[in-house]
């Protein structure tokens, strides 16, 4: 099967693993762009600036779900990968099973939550260590009253990302590792996103970055849904995106 007609290059892909690990109630995620087709194969570019040690643990075989946005549509397929062909390229062997489909658009919301973030460079494997062992120790946790007062930010909220005002330097694939507590009486959430789009301009030292979840919890997914249901009009507007 020819691709050309879904897939350009530098189109923007989702590339979501399907391992048993990552289905087992979470989202595990990177961002890459098309690069090249090679009949059942496909290049793809990784924009994340990595050491060798800091790579995504592609494993032989590794199966993925393949996201992208065509003529307004999306498309879906799966593959596997194949190898990293160098640092920033890896080439994925695709099925022949490719799918076209009217994208739901998410419920986001403008709201005030707490929120504390660390943002990096290039520490993919790092960035996924470290949220998968914050969300050990919130499991874990029972007594969440000694945590220190979250600063309160103003932000644009879906199950799939947000939106708000961060200090500089910041850049197109940095990643945050997030902590928002959406209520008092709850415990906080750690999610993995990468910054995906920035206004060009600052206000007040800040730039608006748009941030993509990279890796959340499936039930962290929901409760941002149930949160953005029951979150009443005056403290927030609605809208799709």
């Amino acid at each position: 099967m020819r691709y050309s007609k879904y897939f350009k290059s530098e189109q923007k892909i989702f590339l979501r693993s399907l391992t048993a690990d990552a289905t087992s109630g979470r989202l595990d995620a990177l961002t890459v762009y098309f690069h090249e087709e090679h009949g059942d194969y496909f290049d793809l570019l990784l924009p994340y600036q990595t050491r060798e040690e800091e790579n995504f643990p592609f494993s032989p075989d590794m199966p993925f779900e393949i996201l992208s946005d065509t003529m307004g549509l999306g498309v879906r397929l799966t593959g596997n990968f194949v190898e990293q062909r160098r640092q920033d390229l890896i080439r994925l062997r695709v099925n022949n099973d490719l799918q076209i489909f009217q994208r739901r658009l998410a419920s986001r919301l403008d709201v005030t939550v707490g929120l504390r973030y660390t943002k990096g460079q290039g520490t993919l494997r790092s960035f996924r260590e470290q949220w998968e062992k914050n969300v050990r120790i919130l499991r874990n946790t029972k007594d969440f009253s000694k945590i220190p007062p979250f600063p309160q930010t103003s932000v644009n909220l879906s199950n799939g990302g947000i939106r708000f005002q961060i200090k500089p330097p910041i850049r197109i694939a940095d990643l945050c590792l997030l902590l928002l507590k959406l209520e008092e009486n709850e415990a906080p959430l750690c999610a993995l996103a990468e910054v995906v789009w920035l206004d060009e301009e600052e206000v007040q030292g800040r730039r608006c970055a748009g941030m993509q979840f990279l890796s959340i919890l499936e039930a962290d997914q929901k409760r941002i849904i149930d949160f953005i249901k029951k979150v009443p009009p005056a403290s927030g507007e609605k809208s799709a995106g």
